[in-house]
């Protein structure tokens, strides 16, 4: 049996235009900085040639870039450019009395949080690097102190590099695990009805043939009714295994709720699906609670060829389960087997 995984990274858009933001204010700053008291500009030609590489990526990154479909260089280039940017700037500004070297932070934590745990550690010693570089050319650094920040300032960078990084993968996470749970039926542990909509849009918006079977139990309300609510439990979890024990491994199996149960076949031919359709209501025939004998009733339809989007192929696969149930149950019809009445059925999909 196939499971249904969502890989949405819904933070690269973000990325991306916060890259821009950053190298848009390091732009300005670095401009700012050239005209405070105090500051030295003798080398203000390449603060300005480093300024304007700055900002013309930042605008480049908040107008025009499409993180999504950049490859690694897309991310790659820029940050160890920015490295490049924070050890100019700072070395034309100062040294290691330089402002421009509280740029690291910038570079610190957008690496680390935005980038995966390999990736970004690089970075980090790349911070504590341009850290240590006014010590080989600033002749003043160590007479001004400046080993002291250091000692103070690569420790910091590498152990909040490292908090950020295990906390994005705690969040990261969590965050799979509320959206797999958010897709799970928590009885069954199958699927539920809203992982199963997006899978049937997501196949259809890709023109897939698409098969669903819904299925139904017979005599379930009496199981409930007689031997109480823990029995059917107990049944609903038999039917679940015995389900995803009966298809084949690129089907997925889903639970609605109740005693509804859905089967997803992609690429299936109509023969398949029937006799998919046929192999479920066999596998159900021998569900038993007590002297409570149940079946099961199915109706299975395919995509394109039964509907023309997935509200009507749930509608109409509806259709066709209740056309069972009224015509004896125990049984799997099709559209070639039952005319779904004007309107169709029960549209789950509502």
């Amino acid at each position: 049996m196939k499971t249904l995984i969502h890989d949405v990274d819904e933070e690269r858009d973000l990325a991306g235009k916060l890259a821009g933001v950053l190298f848009l204010s390091a732009g300005v700053i670095a401009l700012v900085l050239l005209l405070l008291p105090g500051v030295e500009n003798d080398h203000r030609v390449s603060v300005v040639a480093l300024a304007a590489i700055s900002l013309c990526w930042g605008l480049f990154c908040v107008t025009l870039a499409k993180p999504g479909r950049h490859g690694p260089w897309f991310w790659h280039t820029p940050a160890v450019g920015s490295l490049l940017f924070v050890a100019g700037v700072a070395a034309s500004t100062g040294g290691a009395d330089s402002p421009a070297r509280f740029y690291l932070f910038f570079v610190l934590v957008y690496t680390t949080y935005f980038y995966g745990r390999h990736e970004a550690l690089p970075y980090v010693l790349g911070c504590v690097a341009v850290a240590l570089l006014p010590l080989l050319y600033d002749g003043d650094a160590v007479s001004d102190g400046y080993i002291g920040e250091v000692i103070v300032v690569c420790p910091t960078y590498v152990i909040l590099g490292v908090m950020i990084i295990k906390g994005k993968e705690l969040l990261v996470s969590l965050r799979e695990r509320a959206e797999a749970l958010a897709l799970l039926d928590p009885l069954t542990e199958l699927h539920n009805r809203r992982a199963m909509i997006d899978w049937l849009r997501a196949e259809t918006e890709q023109d897939s043939p698409t098969g669903l079977i819904l299925v139904d139990l017979d005599g379930f309300k009496d199981v409930n009714t007689v031997y109480g609510y823990p029995a059917g439990d107990a049944i609903l979890r038999e039917t679940a295994e015995r389900l995803t024990g009966a298809v084949g491994p690129e089907d997925v199996v889903a639970r609605l709720g109740g005693d509804e149960f859905a089967v997803l076949a992609p690429d299936a031919t109509p023969e398949d699906l029937r006799t998919l359709a046929e192999r479920t209501v066999r596998c159900l025939r021998e569900l038993r609670c007590e002297d409570v004998q149940l079946t099961a009733s199915v109706g299975w339809v395919i995509y394109p060829y039964d509907a023309a989007n997935v509200d009507e192929l749930i509608a109409t696969a509806d259709s066709c389960l209740r056309g069972a149930k009224v015509s004896g149950k125990n049984r799997a019809l099709s559209t070639l087997d039952w005319a779904p009445p004007d309107g169709g059925g029960d549209a789950l999909a509502a």
